[in-house]
């Protein structure tokens, strides 16, 4: 838990030398070692790998917090060093609130049977992507070519004379304007699929909603 909290804490814009930072790092320091000191325990416990099915690596739960102190350690070695492969070692502390499910019998099995339910839901997707492909040649066939407008905000021109005076490509390129499409389009069936599986997300789908009025009040 107290781990979990210093993740929420810290943050990339944080002074290297502010005391928030500072303390986080002690905190690290030693969570690091608390650990390190379990998973020792455990390792002359049960053994590292050649113990039987006893043996500490053999178990998944174990081998996930091996990775976890084994990338937190690593990370600490070299955090003097600008390396891109730092940043990756810092990516798995994310997994530390995990260790907390290892330990707690309800949540274990509501993960397990979460695994065991990826094969369902990997049917449920290939359906739903099937339908969104389905819908992407749909749109593709009614707004291809249709989302172009022109940008004239850099010119000095108000709403009511480009509605006036650009209509079409060459308009807009006469008067100095830039014909632009949007970067979600239905273009074609690959840019449409990749503009409906963001709109699913919630992200940018008002100004795709506007880009279908205008196309359709266009082909009026």
């Amino acid at each position: 838990m107290v781990s979990g909290v210093c993740l929420i804490l810290e943050s990339p814009l944080l002074d290297h030398t502010s005391r928030l930072k500072v303390i986080l790092a002690y905190i690290d320091y030693v969570l690091t070692t608390i650990f390190f000191l379990e998973m020792i325990i455990k390792i002359v416990a049960l053994g590292f790998i050649a113990n039987g099915k006893a043996s500490y690596l053999r178990n998944w739960w174990n081998l996930l917090d091996f990775m976890i102190v084994s990338a937190a350690i690593a990370s600490i070695a070299i955090h003097d060093k600008n390396l891109a492969v730092l940043k990756g070692l810092r990516m798995l502390r994310i997994l530390r609130p995990l260790r907390l499910i290892s330990r707690n019998k309800g949540l274990k099995i509501s993960i397990i049977s979460l695994f065991y339910s990826i094969p369902q839901i990997f049917n449920l997707l290939l359906i739903v992507c099937f339908f969104v492909f389905l819908l992407s040649i749909l749109n593709t066939s009614l707004f291809k070519g249709k989302f172009y407008s022109c940008y004239t905000d850099h010119l000095d021109i108000s709403y009511e004379q480009k509605e006036e005076l650009i209509h079409t490509k060459q308009d807009c390129l006469n008067y100095g304007g830039e014909w632009i499409n949007p970067d979600l389009n239905f273009d074609s069936v690959q840019t449409s699929f990749l503009t409906l599986i963001t709109i699913q997300t919630t992200e940018g789908w008002i100004d795709v909603m506007w880009n279908s009025v205008d196309a359709a009040g266009a082909n009026k």
